[in-house]
């Protein structure tokens, strides 16, 4: 299954937000109910246990590499 069927990039987007509240809140409602709702919406099955922080703690390093990878650009160009 291609992401790009299931997801768009402003949805990932979304999830990315939620995911860095969560760790600033300590509270992965809206996370959960983000992947709850897609994955209803596109016929994917649910989280269960400890899905959503592994969801999160893998978005949270996603966008550490994104900061570490832009600062290098910035400072190699």
């Amino acid at each position: 299954m291609n992401p790009k069927d299931k997801y768009t990039l402003s949805e990932w987007a979304q999830l990315f937000v939620l995911a860095t509240v969560a760790i600033e809140t300590d509270d992965n409602t809206a996370v959960q109910n983000w992947v709850i709702q897609h994955s209803d919406t596109h016929g994917l099955p649910r989280p269960s246990g400890n899905d959503i922080k592994h969801l999160i703690e893998e978005a949270l390093q996603f966008l550490e590499k994104f900061s570490e990878n832009h600062i290098d650009n910035m400072y190699n160009r």
